[in-house]
């Protein structure tokens, strides 16, 4: 399912970049891209959710003017560290993705917060923290279980069934 990764991953960059600034409560809005990779990971391990990182953060960094590679860069570490941490989890687990989601906001944003300050970007750590990170994560704990759900189904339908089952 590497491939379901680029039409997707287009999606949620175009929506990320058109769509969450109209819909933010100050500074922070969900990360649409970040919840796909780290649903995915979950889902099939962090080979699958690599290419998916890779995909979503390249073009996310297309269409926002970040220096490109750096939300990549960023969402393959996260990516890496979910599945190290914790495998592969079952598409009904309900406990496990809002964990990852939100430590995966926090991991993400600060990974981002250094690329861009070593890139010579001035952002301001302590606010990116309060008016960004914190906000987007509320946001990514609400919209987690029900992505995951939903990406749970497609991947689920994506695997070959053997003959007879």
């Amino acid at each position: 399912m590497r491939y379901l990764a680029i039409p997707v991953m287009l999606i949620a960059a175009v929506l990320q970049a058109s769509l969450v600034p109209e819909i933010r409560i100050g500074e922070a809005g969900p990360d649409l891209v970040l919840l796909l990779v780290l649903s995915w990971t979950l889902l099939g391990g962090f080979e699958e959710g690599v290419y998916w990182a890779i995909a979503g953060g390249i073009m996310l960094d297309l269409l926002d003017g970040t220096p490109t590679g750096l939300t990549a860069m960023a969402l393959v570490l996260v990516s890496f560290a979910a599945s190290l941490i914790f495998g592969k989890v079952g598409r009904n687990n309900f406990i496990f993705p809002p964990l990852v989601i939100i430590a995966g906001t926090f991991v993400y944003h600060g990974i981002l917060i250094v690329l861009l300050r070593i890139t010579g970007s001035g952002v301001p750590i302590v606010y990116s923290i309060t008016q960004v990170t914190l906000p987007s994560a509320l946001y990514n704990l609400i919209l987690i279980l029900p992505l995951y759900r939903i990406l749970g189904r497609i991947y689920e339908f994506s695997r070959p069934r053997r003959v007879g089952e």
